[in-house]
């Protein structure tokens, strides 16, 4: 008498459809511990229009947003705040009455200016009291009339070549309206004059370039003031100062700034 078939093929276990099954599970695993990331729209604003900084990535129960003008958690800095709990948003020193903070973290600038031009740091606050933050970079494109201001009394501007640069690519950040007769210039990461920031400086007089901590090996300073930096990362996002000595030891300053695209697969 043959025996049952049933529990016989109960005992199989299907461990390819298990290991397919735990595959499955892995690969979706939930985009909560994807990074923080900032993206400005449009990425050029011209003068008068409005951006908007979205923020992605968000953690799933956030107690409070603030975003702050710069790359610090600095209160002086501070443009607004926003209590999910309370739904109530706080204005900082920073705010200039054109900023909106939304519910979701998003920050909206209203008819931008040369000075809104610059780094805008986003902190939020978990739940659990951790906290959470990165940067955003706004750049506003020079009218036409500001453009054509002669260089003898125009201010030192900063432009950046390509506006958007592509990972592995190559930059210039072109220094115009120069003082006509420089003593020295000087390029720092970041938006202060800070000597653990320098990148390299250039004594005209001498025709001598000394690199400073924060050279990479891969800027040049060229003698007419503009830096080269090249095969560009991500890492390399963000505001870079330009300080110029004159030759009666007076000093002007300006920032640029770089934004690196993503690479994509």
């Amino acid at each position: 008498m043959e025996p049952p078939s049933g529990p016989a093929s109960r005992r199989h276990v299907p461990w390819n459809r298990l290991l397919l099954a735990v595959s499955l599970l892995t690969f979706w695993t939930p985009p909560t511990t994807a990074q923080l990331t900032i993206e400005t729209m449009p990425p050029l604003a011209a003068e008068g229009s409005d951006i908007l900084l979205l923020a992605h990535n968000l953690t799933e129960n956030p107690l409070a947003y603030a975003w702050y003008r710069g790359e610090r958690v600095d209160n002086s800095q501070l443009i607004a705040s926003y209590r999910v709990d309370t739904n109530a948003t706080t204005k900082g020193p920073a705010h200039s009455g054109r900023e909106t903070l939304y519910p979701n973290g998003t920050l909206l600038i209203q008819s931008v200016t040369q000075k809104d031009t610059g780094s805008y740091t986003l902190l939020v606050t978990k739940d659990d009291l951790q906290t959470e933050r990165q940067t955003g970079h706004l750049h506003v494109l020079l009218s036409l009339l500001t453009f054509w201001t002669p260089p003898t009394t125009a201010q030192p501007t900063i432009e950046t070549m390509p506006p958007l640069a592509a990972e592995g690519s190559n930059i210039l950040l072109l220094a115009h309206n120069l003082t006509e007769n420089p003593l020295a210039y000087a390029w720092y990461r970041g938006e202060r004059v800070d000597n653990s920031q320098l990148i390299a400086s250039y004594r005209v007089d001498t025709n001598a370039t000394t690199k400073g901590p924060a050279h990479s090996g891969r800027e040049t300073l060229y003698p007419n003031g503009t830096l080269l930096i090249q095969n560009v990362t991500q890492k390399d996002t963000g505001s870079y100062l330009l300080l110029i000595t004159k030759d009666d030891l007076q000093t002007e300053r300006q920032t640029g700034h770089l934004h690196v695209l993503r690479e994509t697969v």
